[in-house]
C-alpha cells in the first residue's frame, strides 16, 4: 500500500481492532512554480502528501510533473451537458458555487475534457468554458485538467474541420480547448487508445503540445498497465514526462489495482487518477437506498458508516474517498453543487489508519470484490 502523509486532527479517536497485524506504518495551488513537498524521501514520489500551512487540505505531487495538488479533485463531467440536467435541474450559477465551494474546500485540482457538455460550446457554456470562466475569477489557483477524444469523427461532433487522423490532428484539438478554458493547460491528457493511432503518435502529439506551450505536463486516461508502460517509455525517449493516467478505481473495482496498475504507475511515478470513485452513487449515504436489492452493498456500507463515525463523523463518501488518497490514488469525484464540492473537500485532511484500511479490504474480499 502506498504511504501517505497527510494532517490528522488534534483529537484521539478509537482504533478498530483487525483480524491481522498491521504490515505497514502508520502514514502519518495550481502554483506557477513546483511547491517543495515536506513528505519522506522514502515516500513514492507520485503520491508525497503535505498539509498546506494553517489548512485543513491536503495536497500531493502529481506524478512527475512537479505539480502540487489537493488530495482529492473534482470532476466536470456533467458540467454544460443537459443529458445530466444542465439547464433544468442546475444551472450555471449552481456550477460556480459548486465550483467555490470546492476551492474554498481545499480542492485545487479539477478535471474537464473537449467532450464534456460539447453541445454546448457554441454558447460558451461547455465544461471547458465553465471552469475557465470560474478558474479565471477565482481567489486562488487552480489545477485545470483536460482531455482530447482519439475518435477520427470526433471533430464532426465537436465542430472541427477534418476528420482527426495524426498527432497536428489531436494538437489542434488541444489549441481549441486552450481557447475555451483561456489559457494553457496544467495536464492535458489522451482520453483514451483507440485502434486508428499508435501510442508514438499519441505520444508526439503530447510533445508537440508541450514543446508549444500549450500545457504544463502530460497524461492519458483510460490506459492498461501495458499502454501505460509503452506510452511511459516513449515519452522518456521523447524528452518529455508522462504523470498521469486516469482510470476506473473504487472500493468496488479494484481491478487496476489487482491486475498490477497502480503498483506500475507508483513505479513510474505516474499520478493515478481514480474516476467514478464513488462508483456511480453506490458509495454514498443514499447507496443501499437506491440499492435495496443489494445486500453485499448494505453490509459494506455498514461498515463504512461505522468507520466514518469513529473518525470524527465522516460520511461514507468521505470514507470512500480517503480510501483512494490511502491508495496513493487522486479521486475526481463529479459535483453539481456546492453541497456536494464541500462533501468531497471532506475527504481531505484526516486518514484512515492501516486497521481500517484493513477491515475494509477484509470485508471487501468476504464479499467477493
Amino acid at each position: 500500500m502506498m504511504r501517505l502523509r497527510v494532517i490528522e486532527g488534534p483529537a484521539s479517536r478509537p482504533r478498530l481492532a483487525s483480524c491481522r497485524p498491521s504490515s505497514s506504518p502508520r502514514p502519518g495551488r495550481r502554483l506557477h512554480s513546483p511547491t517543495p513537498s515536506s513528505s519522506s524521501p522514502n515516500t513514492p514520489p507520485s503520491c508525497r502528501v503535505r498539509a498546506s500551512a494553517g489548512a485543513e487540505a491536503s495536497i500531493r505531487t502529481l506524478g512527475a510533473s512537479g505539480l502540487t495538488v489537493s488530495t482529492v479533485g473534482l470532476g466536470t463531467i456533467g458540467w454544460g451537458d443537459e443529458s445530466y440536467g444542465f439547464n433544468s435541474r442546475y444551472r450555471a450559477v449552481d456550477l460556480r458555487e459548486t465550483f467555490e465551494a470546492a476551492v474554498e474546500g481545499g480542492i485545487t485540482f479539477f478535471d474537464t475534457a473537449e467532450v464534456y457538455g460539447y453541445k454546448q460550446h457554441e454558447y460558451q457554456s461547455s465544461s471547458e468554458h465553465l471552469l475557465g470562466d470560474f478558474a479565471g475569477e477565482a481567489s486562488e489557483p487552480v489545477i485545470i485538467g483536460s482531455k482530447v477524444f482519439t475518435i477520427p469523427w470526433t471533430n464532426l461532433i465537436v465542430k472541427g474541420t477534418s476528420p482527426r487522423l495524426g498527432s497536428e490532428a489531436l494538437v489542434d484539438a488541444l489549441k481549441k480547448s486552450v481557447e475555451r478554458v483561456g489559457r494553457p493547460v496544467d495536464l492535458w491528457s489522451i482520453h483514451f487508445p483507440f485502434p486508428t493511432f499508435k501510442n508514438s503518435v499519441l505520444m508526439d502529439a503530447l510533445k508537440e503540445a508541450s514543446d508549444l506551450g500549450l500545457t504544463t505536463s502530460v497524461g492519458v486516461s483510460n490506459f492498461s498497465k501495458d499502454q501505460m508502460i509503452e506510452a511511459s517509455e516513449i515519452c522518456s525517449r521523447l524528452g518529455i514526462k508522462l504523470s498521469a493516467n486516469q482510470v476506473k478505481f473504487s472500493l468496488l473495482d479494484r481491478s487496476n489495482e489487482k491486475n498490477g496498475l497502480l503498483s506500475a504507475a507508483e513505479a513510474l511515478d505516474v499520478a493515478v487518477v481514480a474516476y467514478s470513485p464513488l462508483a456511480g452513487g453506490k458509495l454514498t449515504s443514499s447507496g443501499a437506498a437506491k440499492n435495496p436489492k443489494d445486500d453485499k452493498l448494505a453490509e459494506l456500507l455498514k461498515l463504512m458508516e461505522f468507520v466514518g463515525v469513529v473518525n470524527g463523523g465522516k460520511s461514507i463518501s468521505q470514507v470512500a474517498l480517503n480510501w483512494l488518497v490511502r491508495k496513493g490514488a487522486l479521486p475526481i469525484p463529479s459535483a453539481r453543487s456546492a453541497e456536494q464540492a464541500r462533501e468531497h473537500a471532506g475527504a481531505m485532511g484526516w486518514s484512515l489508519d492501516d486497521n481500517e484500511m484493513s477491515l475494509l479490504e477484509e470485508k471487501l474480499e468476504y464479499l467477493g470484490w
